[in-house]
């Protein structure tokens, strides 16, 4: 199966209907586009371990979807290492009224993420090479997000201490995780201060888990949405 094919196209439209997701023909179109070049680009520079074109419908673009009902309209999203693009390029493309930050450490991935936006014509979307240590200190990112979202980027715990500066007061921190994330949530008891209140050094978080399966493989994976909690220490 080719990514470009009707079948592939038919599989994605599928997967994502299991997962009560309505991709539209032009989303599909440009996600083909994106899924395209991103396997041509891998053969390059490491952009991704999955290439075959089933997984990466389910692993790639379908998973960067299951998170769009905790993300509202006209939202600002940081998408924290990034890598190839997951979730932000997706969630963009279903998402249109998203204004999206894609960062990464990574020079290399950084100018495949421009190329595909030129490419996609995608608008309100950038992509910059940055080490998330240093965001909290650009004023461009600081307090500047209604969302702040990763896919196993890092430990929980160290994910919220570097990106709590960047989202407003009302924002939220949406930690893409596998299907053992109460491990995580686990070496954060000791902070614990009230139901589902987690404090870790001068923040203190409210915690929410949700679970999913994946609609194929039917692989376990979860998904940590956080708020900062401002009430006094």
């Amino acid at each position: 199966m080719q990514i470009n094919s009707q079948k592939w196209r038919d599989l994605l439209g599928l997967q994502a209907a299991a997962c009560h997701i309505g991709l539209d023909d032009m989303a599909i179109d440009l996600t083909v586009g994106f899924a395209s070049e991103l396997i041509t680009w891998n053969k390059k520079i490491n952009l991704t371990a999955i290439t075959d074109p089933e997984q990466v419908a389910e692993k790639h673009i379908i998973d960067s979807l299951i998170p769009e009902k905790f993300i509202p309209q006209n939202a600002s999203v940081l998408d924290v290492g990034t890598g190839g693009g997951f979730p932000g390029i997706p969630l963009k493309i279903f998402m249109p009224s998203l204004s999206v930050s894609l960062v990464d450490s990574s020079r290399k991935k950084i100018n495949f993420l421009k190329y595909v936006i030129r490419l996609l014509k995608l608008q309100n979307i950038s992509a910059h090479q940055y080490r998330v240590e240093e965001l909290s200190g650009l004023p461009e990112f600081s307090g500047h997000f209604d969302v702040v979202i990763s896919r196993a980027f890092t430990s929980l715990k160290k994910f919220l201490i570097l990106t709590a500066p960047l989202i407003k007061p009302d924002g939220v921190i949406i930690a893409m995780k596998g299907r053992d994330v109460q491990k995580e949530i686990d070496e954060l008891k000791a902070a614990k201060t009230g139901e589902n209140i987690y404090q870790i050094h001068d923040y203190k978080f409210e915690l929410q888990i949700e679970k999913y399966r994946l609609p194929i493989s039917g692989d376990e994976r979860s998904f940590v949405i956080v708020k900062r909690d401002f009430s006094p220490l």
